[in-house]
């Protein structure tokens, strides 16, 4: 970087002195030396241009040059601006003096705006928390942390929003002050568009201060994770005969559920609800009932990863329609598993098994070489699949 800069600024040198010489041959009357001349100071400058110029520019850090780029003229600004222009061409034309001191006013208030507005900004920090999970198109809480270091000046009226809409959408914050060596926070809501792991690493902070001529924007680099679940369907925009594995079979042995499956003799850690008087009667014993234990709704999805690339659409739908099943399913008390080629869940009815499943839909993706997922024995089963056949 340096060598390539001093480089630059002796060959530049050498133009000037070239370019000084070729004016004073021009002056005496000396044609060919002062052609010649110019031609040198032309081609080192031409030379520096195309050969230096592009790799200093590659080792500059764009985020500190000036401010053109991060600006955005207000209408009061566009006002302001029209008045300066209205007092520029009135004192070239009178030449008051009044009106050059109106003029060096006018001017020196935006000089002024740039500064405040520049410092505004100094040493802050962002920071965002989110939750760990959510679900595709479904507003969740976030909360901002806005950190002032600045040892004596304030920070005023920040709007904070997000860098990239295409994929997280937060609700826009506005702080209207962070006193010195302080931190504000706010809480408003997020949303992801798209399932999958994302990561929040901007966050976009503009201000109006400090007196409204600008809109300066920057990004502000923070850190946040988030796994985003597929997007679950209604209930009621659902196949009812998909979901119609409700109430529950009696299994013949020993339970809690509502069927007899035995009469036998009462021991004392038994219920004095289950006495059976009549039979305790007919034997001069206590007899007590014994019920079959009731077993819920089973199902499993068989889940295939299945796709060619120009199925993306249509592979997004049928993550999201067997994340909806199984949300459902849960939801009605039925005991959900998901087999895939590549991953099998625990069968159950639990948030945890519900989570497991929803993580992998979160990340899994299409494939054109995944196999068909093993069925499995237990259950009633539901193919989920892009295959033909």
């Amino acid at each position: 970087m340096w060598k390539n800069f001093s480089t630059a600024i002796g060959l530049l040198a050498i133009a000037m002195v070239a370019a000084l010489y070729s004016s004073t041959a021009t002056r005496d009357g000396r044609i060919l030396p002062s052609a010649i001349s110019a031609l040198i100071a032309l081609g080192i400058s031409v030379w520096v241009a195309w050969k230096l110029v592009p790799r200093l520019a590659a080792g500059v850090d764009w985020q500190w040059l000036p401010y053109f780029t991060r600006y955005q003229v207000t209408r009061e600004g566009w006002l302001y601006f029209g008045a300066v222009t209205i007092v520029v061409f009135a004192s070239v034309n009178t030449a008051n003096n009044l009106l050059y001191m109106i003029l060096s006013a006018l001017l020196a208030v935006l000089v002024l705006s740039g500064l405040l507005s520049e410092l505004n900004f100094g040493l802050l920090k962002l920071s965002v928390r989110v939750p760990s999970h959510c679900f595709a198109r479904e507003p969740f809480p976030v909360s901002i942390e806005v950190h002032n270091r600045k040892r004596v000046f304030p920070t005023f009226s920040l709007h904070i929003e997000a860098a990239d809409e295409r994929a997280f959408r937060c609700s826009g914050f506005y702080v209207p002050l962070v006193e010195r060596q302080k931190c504000t926070s706010d809480t408003g809501q997020g949303m992801l568009t798209k399932r999958g792991r994302c990561a929040i690493r901007k966050l976009k902070v503009s201000s109006r201060y400090p007196f409204g001529f600008f809109v300066k924007e920057l990004s502000c680099a923070v850190e946040a994770d988030c796994i985003c679940y597929p997007e679950i369907i209604p209930q009621e925009q659902m196949s009812p005969s998909m979901l119609d594995v409700q109430g529950s079979n009696q299994r013949y042995e020993r339970g809690f559920g509502y069927d007899l499956y035995m009469i036998r003799d009462y021991v004392p850690s038994d219920s004095a609800r289950h006495v059976h008087w009549k039979a305790s009667a007919k034997t001069s014993v206590l007899k007590t009932r014994e019920y079959a234990a009731e077993e819920s709704s089973r199902v499993v999805l068989a889940f295939d990863r299945f796709g060619h690339p120009d199925e993306a659409e249509k592979f997004e739908q049928l993550v999201s329609y067997t994340a909806s099943l199984a949300y459902h399913f849960v939801e009605n008390g039925v005991e959900v598993a998901l087999v895939a080629d590549d991953w099998q869940s625990s069968q159950g009815n639990t948030p945890a098994v519900l989570d497991s499943i929803l993580e992998y839909l979160a990340l899994v993706q299409l494939s054109p070489s995944a196999e068909r997922p093993a069925p499995l024995a237990a259950g009633g089963a539901m193919i989920l699949t892009l295959r033909k056949t």
